[in-house]
């Protein structure tokens, strides 16, 4: 590398780099774009264009090393035999030709590497032909390590250069290869020239009647005009075969474009007419006449133009619009009309016209145009407007278009005075029909009720679907209270007649809110928020019926939602507190352990009792977050007692339908670090209805778990004993409404021993829950039931106030003197 450096910055001019490159690059690119016409053409044109190509890339060679001579600075005395000159020139020409014929047809890899290796072998031969020739007064001393590496990179660059322009894998293919293979030439030639060591020898004569510097110049010069008139020759054949594509390709365009416009002609829906109105003849195409039904020729001596087939409410405005266009104030006449059928009926055209004549005066003279029938999209833009005003299942208004209407009628209202009224309705057991008979049979009542209501409407009224089974009503024909209460009253029993299907009959119910304005409101959203707040309160009071709104149902939602944002705010802040209510071992009254209740102390309402602002979570969403919030902090307290006692927690129905159930409980667990054995979940039979196959899967694997299961309020469901037999529960747990009573009422008394009997056979633990008195717990204790919890042991209160039964000293004494049941006397206490 240090050599061929020297040799081109110490041996060479300055000028002789750039200017050989620039030969060679031309010289390779006017090559590669005769090669090109030879790969294109066929017979004695491929031959010729070949030909060209081997004169054009030898041309190339061979100036780019004679000019690198000439500027080779030899303090030897340098001449050049003619003969061997040509020579170099000749066999430069014919490996070039014999290349372009090898790669002409060919573009597979060996047809690439034989025609690289041909083309390499000619550079070679033309430079060491080219090095013959010249004279000295010396000699020439090669270093064969240098020779072999020029000859190695000069096949690698024009392999590269072939495949290039054969493959074509960049947008600029052919300058790309007339790169490489002008890296090729030089490569060689410069390498080759670093190889090469001129010693001087006094024993040869200094060249005399050899080819001069200045005859040689010459000869180059006149190889590269040779050179540039290929290239000339590449780029006009080039361009005029592009020119010949193009005009051919747009021929045969043209020719298609013409076919193409007759089919549409025939084809398309545009009637063409001419109306020559210096003498009132018109011209229709065949196309305009069967387009309205008529035979071609049928309307001459009908009509002088198509004006007379104008629709009467359509002709005013398109006779305007043609008149404004004959004086020149609109440069092309276009409008929508409709024209009369050879049946008689109507049929929507777009009709465009342009004059195409006026006199001397700028009068119109003549007038083209089209009538392209335009009726499917009329009927299209007419269905889009009704999809867009109504409901796509029962056909009833949407409630965007009812919205439209009530904000028209409470305008309306205001400035004129009057009233009208918005009535809210909403199907009751709808989802059950769902859920039992299918979502298709869902839809179909949907229409089916849609339909009695329609049934039952004034004109002046308007009944909408606003989505699901919520309906809505504009009264406007007697929107008086008596009115309103008979039209409600009527809705509410034809919806309740039942509705034969499959078979069977489906019986739903209705429930409406009321609301008039303007004595509720003159506002869209108020007054429909108000008839919405009004269904609530019926839906609240039973269902099945209706109610007019008054003010205080505007306080209780007032008051639930100021409630509702406490308690997320009490959630997000930590406002809630957890209570412990201690859980007694009936013989011994030993203490085993709490269930953990939430509290909520509010700021400024105080304590709000649980069934409130549980059943708010509930009916908001909120349920599962408490849930989450309970079960972590009742199990992070838990860990961190001193005696391992039992922890119970509630889940609410909403809680047990999530199917991650499970695994949420089992990362809490591991984040507190409580055993799950210590762990044990309550729930009622409500939670387990909602859907029996999900439900029986999260107990099972809760039970995996080690978690105990306890159901709550046993004895107040109604399938409670199938649901023993069902669902692997640890506990059972009697609801208080039966305990608080096993001292008065001999019926409780019975239940209560029948549940103790029923646990025993079973094998399930038994809970009395709501335990207030000795007399109670005489009688528990006598049952054998195992287990106690009511006010008598303990309130539910912080675990802080248990801080001494924790610690393992007596926490209460309450000297209940009983008579002899299990034990001699009847001490009851907590026990360490």
């Amino acid at each position: 590398m240090y050599r061929t450096l020297t040799c081109l910055t110490d041996e060479h001019a300055a000028w002789v780099l750039p200017l050989s490159a620039l030969v060679c690059w031309v010289s390779c690119h006017a090559a590669f774009g005769l090669l090109k016409q030879a790969r294109e053409s066929a017979g004695w044109a491929a031959a010729i264009w070949l030909a060209a190509t081997g004169a054009a890339a030898g041309a190339g060679i061979w100036s780019t090393h004679f000019i690198a001579m000439l500027g080779h600075e030899s303090p030897l005395a340098i001449g050049y035999d003619v003969r061997l000159t040509l020579a170099s020139l000749g066999v430069a020409m014919a490996t070039a030709f014999c290349a372009a014929c090898l790669i002409r047809r060919a573009a597979g890899a060996v047809a690439i590497v034989a025609s690289s290796i041909v083309l390499t072998a000619g550079i070679a031969a033309m430079h060491f032909t080219g090095m013959a020739g010249v004279r000295i007064t010396g000699r020439f001393i090669w270093d064969e390590t240098l020779v072999a590496a020029a000859l190695a990179s000069a096949a690698v660059l024009t392999c590269a250069a072939l495949f290039v322009f054969t493959r074509r894998p960049t947008r600029y293919p052919r300058a790309v290869a007339t790169t490489f293979l002008a890296g090729a030439i030089g490569t060689l030639h410069f390498v080759s020239m670093a190889a090469m060591r001129a010693l001087p020898d006094p024993s040869i004569a200094a060249p005399e009647g050899e080819l001069a510097r200045g005859a040689l110049a010459a000869g180059i010069a006149a190889v590269m005009l040779t050179t540039l008139a290929f290239s000339a020759l590449s780029l006009f054949a080039d361009r005029l075969r592009r020119a010949n594509h193009a005009l051919a390709a747009h021929g045969a365009a043209l020719r298609v474009s013409e076919e193409r416009l007759a089919r549409a002609l025939d084809a398309g829906s545009d009637g063409l007419w001419d109306w020559d109105i210096a003498t009132g003849q018109a011209w229709y195409s065949d196309r305009w006449l069967t387009m309205l039904g008529y035979a071609p020729g049928e309307l001459e001596g009908l009509i002088e133009t198509w004006q007379g087939l104008l629709h009467p409410q359509d002709g005013p405005k398109a006779q305007g619009l043609l008149q404004a266009h004959f004086d020149g104030h609109s440069p092309v006449y276009e409008c929508e009309h409709r024209l009369r059928r050879k049946d008689g009926s109507w049929g929507w055209v777009l009709a465009r016209g342009k004059v195409v004549e006026r006199d001397g005066g700028d009068l119109p003279q003549r007038i083209v145009g089209t009538h392209i029938d335009i009726e499917a999209r009329k009927l299209a833009e007419q269905q889009i407007a009704h999809m867009a005003r109504h409901d796509g299942l029962t056909g009833l208004t949407n409630r965007a278009r009812f919205c439209e209407l009530l904000g028209l009628a409470l305008r309306e209202v205001a400035d004129e005075g009057g009233t009208c009224a918005v009535m809210c309705l909403d199907l009751d057991r709808f989802k059950s029909v769902n859920d039992t008979v299918g979502h298709m049979a869902g839809d179909e009542l949907l229409k089916r009720v849609a339909g009695r209501f329609a049934g039952r409407m004034h004109p002046a009224d308007t009944v909408a679907r606003m989505g699901g089974d919520e309906f809505a009503i504009l009264v406007r024909s007697d929107p008086s209270d008596e009115g309103l209460r008979r039209l409600a009253a009527d809705l509410i029993s034809v919806v309740g007649k039942p509705f034969p299907f499959g078979g069977q009959a489906i019986e739903v119910g209705l429930s409406i809110g009321i609301a008039r304005a303007p004595q509720h409101g003159l506002v869209e959203t108020l007054l429909f928020n108000r008839a919405d707040l009004a269904l609530y309160q019926a839906k609240a009071e039973g269902r099945n019926c209706y109610r007019m709104f008054d003010a205080a149902m505007d306080e209780a939602i007032t008051r639930r939602r100021e409630l509702e944002r406490d308690l997320r705010t009490a959630l997000a802040n930590g406002g809630l507190e957890l209570h412990y209510q201690p859980q007694v071992r009936a013989g011994s009254c030993e203490l085993i352990g709490f269930e953990a209740l939430a509290r909520w102390r509010h700021p400024v309402r105080g304590l709000i009792p649980p069934g409130e602002f549980i059943q708010l979570a509930e009916e908001t969403g909120l349920i599962s977050a408490l849930g989450e919030w309970v079960l972590r902090s009742a199990c992070s307290e838990a860990a961190r007692w001193t005696r391992p006692l039992k922890l119970a927690v509630n889940l609410s129905p909403r809680e047990f339908q999530q199917s991650d159930l499970p695994e949420r409980i089992f990362a809490i667990l591991a984040e507190t670090g409580l055993p799950p054995s210590r762990l044990e979940i309550e729930i009622t039979e409500t939670a387990i209805f909602a859907d029996m196959s999900r439900a029986l899967s999260i107990l099972m694997r809760l039970k995996a778990l080690g978690i105990s299961i306890a159901m709550d309020d046993f004895g107040t469901g109604y399938a409670s004993l199938a649901t023993l037999q069902a669902f692997p529960f640890d506990k059972i747990k009697i609801d208080r409404s039966f305990v608080g009573q096993v001292e008065t009422s001999p019926q409780a008394a019975v239940i209560v021993r029948a549940v103790l009997g029923l646990g025993r056979s079973l094998g399930i633990g038994v809970v009395a829950e709501g335990v207030e008195t000795a007399g109670q717990v005489r009688f528990l204790v006598g049952e054998n039931c195992e287990e106690l919890q009511g006010y008598l042991f303990g309130k539910p209160q912080p675990i802080e106030s248990f801080a001494e039964v924790m610690g393992g000293r007596q926490a209460c004494d309450l000297a209940i003197r009983a008579a002899p049941v299990r034990q001699p006397a009847a001490r009851l206490a907590f026990a360490s």
